[in-house]
């Protein structure tokens, strides 16, 4: 899978995540985090949100990137940078 993004410490992909402990969309994920806007509408639309964390560096500094879909995540790395 060489579109995972670099990273020298954890890598965590998780699915409905909020289902786990019986919260929506809304309560348990922050918007900022969705590679966009649509992703999130979708996401509460359907109650279904992949979401990808790594640590790039270190175990203290991570990024999370959620969406609706495994393929929107994907793509949103595809398109951006992170180092």
């Amino acid at each position: 899978m060489n579109w995972l993004p670099k990273h020298e410490c954890g890598l965590h992909l998780s699915h409905n995540e909020h289902l786990d402990v019986y919260e929506t969309v809304e309560n348990f994920y922050d918007v900022r985090n969705f590679a966009s806007k649509d992703e999130w509408n979708k996401s509460v639309a359907e109650n279904s949100v992949w979401s990808l964390q790594w640590y790039p560096k270190t175990p203290i500094g991570f990024h999370v990137i959620c969406a609706a879909s495994l393929e929107a995540i994907k793509k949103h790395l595809e398109e951006n940078s992170y180092d």
